[in-house]
């Protein structure tokens, strides 16, 4: 699957497979941050999915919203043009599609308590271990 960079024709790159992981456990405020970004200069990704997790029970009544961002790690000081998308289930969810992230960039993948949750819903969150899970390709400039 392709996104929309389009390298030169002078590029020479190599395709592999990316499968990249990180846990984060949410802090107090109920928020915590994983962030992905290529190997080196010479690297760009295409990622197709991102698939989130927490350690919680499936009859949990408090769960995190996730929202993957292109070059932010804190969703109060996002820009709207970096956020990829927003799950309001983010102890068991996936995103899909194809999203550059270029050499020069990072790739966070944000949990957050939900929009108007109570201090006690706040602090349910808090200890909780919630996972991002990066599959795409990886391509390397070889020339």
């Amino acid at each position: 699957m392709t996104a929309a960079f389009v390298p030169p024709d002078a590029w020479a790159e190599t395709a592999g497979q990316l499968r990249q992981s990180a846990s984060v456990t949410l802090d107090a405020t109920g928020s915590g941050t994983v962030m992905f970004t290529p190997n080196n200069a010479n690297q760009r990704w295409v990622v197709t999915r991102i698939v989130i997790t927490t350690n919680q029970a499936a009859t949990a009544t408090v769960v995190p919203y996730c929202t993957p961002a292109l070059n932010s790690n804190d969703i109060t000081t996002m820009s709207q043009g970096n956020q990829i998308g927003t799950s309001w289930a983010g102890n068991n969810d996936q995103f899909t599609g194809a999203q550059d992230v270029g050499p020069c960039d990072n790739l966070s993948v944000i949990f957050y308590p939900p929009p108007g949750s109570s201090p006690a819903q706040i602090a349910a969150l808090h200890g909780v271990t919630a996972t991002a899970v990066v599959t795409g390709t990886r391509y390397t400039r070889r020339a």
